[in-house]
């Protein structure tokens, strides 16, 4: 009875419950993937079992548990939709944010967050490795089938007018020529076959100097489809998780994240929130102002002749102010990862590592390390407004911030002229999305995302999460923005040219805060 009761005990922890959900949902993934095999299968109901029992013992979040299903469709999406990993990385996140919510605050539990870091590091290795073992495996054609063949290309030994001989892969096949008449020694392309009998095309000869190539990827993709969806909604799952994890959730907890860092940022918070509603509303102007006024920058510097020294100005504020945010997320997330504040050498480190990183990424114009850095640096700023804000501020600094995304995309052009001087000045300000995997170290189709759009609806995310004691409004912002982003894509496939991101990301920010506000107060009932 003893053994037993500690093993009881040893499930009931939460850090061990964590891993065994998270164990098991994978392991059902896997023979999700690859079944028949038995083993996979066992491994998921042991595992899943196991978390079902320490759970039962544990005071969980509803919360929690939403963003851990969210989590397990995510991978499901990656099996069926093949985003090239981005959906199940999407997953992974959702996973590591279930872990954080999975306990409430006032319990003073919490799943560490080494743990939480490990396991979405897991999931995103996890999911990216099947991603490309389903890549490889498509790539490969079944043996002993002519179909093969299909994409071959080789040459024609006799004319085709319309049936005769190529010559593919070492074999003669007969053939029948598409179109038009194909003369013997040409070079032809398989695009079918029926039977023993191939059809095929002339390979086009290359384009000549001054031509445009077919292949010159589309500025505006025409469809974003899995891998957009699942990279967008990847990015702000990222910059939440490293937002919650770097302000010390839940704050209340055993361990609680020292606050050295944010200490004066909250006790600012904490006045502004005993004041009165208007005062709070009025506070955020000032912070909407900041965008604006770099808009009247950019115009003016885009009107003068000789602009060089504005603009490497305006590059100097830009590059100080991201590597502010960088250096502060990193700190942060240090000091809730080892439950102490890095000591002076430490930061010091930190800060050689922030300088390096930014010139690094200007130097090589690398869209993974400019994602990289970029969201640790949106993470720091969301750490810092959201611990700063209360909810009524944050709600009418995007209310604010909505108005101008779309006066400055669609009536005055500012947002447009501020991505193409980024790409030229080589300025972290855009997360870059490659729409094609394979081809990612080449030219192709990408989706664009700003900084800004990933940075302000989480600041509403984080400050209600801080604010409100139940987690629902938190969550109704979050699943808002997430909702937003589908519909953003939606609308970017359809239409094919640059559109406002904040009025759907923060849109759907301000929903889902409002009813999860309602549910938490029961609103609803």
């Amino acid at each position: 009875m003893d053994l037993l009761q500690l093993l009881w005990g040893w499930l009931a922890d939460p850090n061990v419950a964590y891993l065994l959900l998270v164990g098991g949902i994978l392991a059902a993934v896997a023979a999700w993937s690859i079944p028949g095999t038995g083993l996979a299968e066992g491994l998921a109901v042991l595992l899943l079992g196991l978390a079902v029992i320490g759970l039962l013992r544990l005071p969980i979040s509803a919360a929690g548990l939403l963003l851990i299903l969210l989590g397990s469709l995510l991978f499901l999406g990656e099996l069926y939709l093949q985003s090239g990993g981005y959906l199940g990385l999407s997953g992974a996140l959702a996973l590591g944010l279930g872990g954080l919510f999975l306990l409430p605050p006032g319990t003073g539990q919490r799943v560490a967050p080494a743990i939480l870091v490990g396991t979405t590091l897991a999931g995103a290795a996890a999911s990216f490795g099947l991603a490309h073992l389903m890549r490889q495996m498509g790539r490969r054609p079944p043996l002993q089938s002519p179909e093969r063949l299909i994409g071959a290309e080789g040459i024609a030994q006799t004319d085709l007018d319309p049936e005769g001989t190529v010559w593919v892969r070492g074999e003669t096949w007969t053939a029948r020529a598409v179109g038009e008449r194909i003369a013997a020694g040409e070079r032809v392309r398989v695009v079918a076959v029926q039977g023993l009998r191939l059809q095929v095309a002339r390979v086009a000869p290359p384009p000549e100097a001054g031509e445009p190539s077919a292949d010159a990827p589309d500025p505006v993709p025409g469809s974003i489809g899995p891998t957009g969806i699942g990279g967008a909604m990847a990015i702000l799952l990222s910059v939440h998780f490293l937002a919650f994890l770097g302000s010390g959730f839940p704050p209340n907890s055993q361990t609680p994240a020292p606050g050295e860092a944010l200490e004066a940022i909250r006790q600012l918070s904490e006045q502004l929130a005993a004041r009165p509603i208007g005062e709070q509303v009025v506070f955020a102007v000032p912070l909407a102002l900041i965008p604006v006024a770099m808009g009247a920058l950019l115009a003016l510097l885009l009107r003068l002749r000789d602009r060089r020294f504005l603009s490497r100005l305006l590059s100097f504020a830009m590059l100080a102010s991201f590597g502010a945010a960088f250096f502060f997320a990193l700190h942060a997330l240090l000091s809730t990862l080892f439950s102490s504040p890095p000591p002076v050498w430490a930061d010091l480190l930190l800060a050689g590592l922030t300088v390096g990183l930014i010139r690094e990424g200007r130097r090589r114009s690398s869209w993974a390390l400019s994602n990289l850095t970029g969201l640790l640096a949106c993470s720091g700023a969301v750490i810092y407004l959201g611990s700063l804000l209360p909810p009524p501020a944050a709600v009418v600094l995007l209310l604010l911030m909505i108005l101008y995304d779309v006066l400055a995309v669609h009536v005055l052009g500012h947002m447009q002229q501020l991505a193409r001087w980024a790409f030229e000045e080589r300025l972290p300000m855009l997360f870059i999305i490659p729409l094609e995997i394979p081809r990612a170290k080449t030219r192709g189709p990408i989706l664009a995302m700003g900084f800004g759009d990933a940075v302000l609806p989480a600041v509403l995310t984080l400050s209600a999460l801080r604010e409100h004691p139940a987690p629902w409004p938190a969550i109704g912002t979050l699943i808002g923005i997430l909702a937003g982003q589908l519909l953003l894509t939606a609308r970017l496939s359809a239409r094919r040219q640059v559109q406002a991101g904040l009025p759907f990301l923060a849109g759907g920010a301000l929903l889902g805060y409002s009813l999860g506000y309602l549910l938490s107060t029961g609103g609803f009932g």
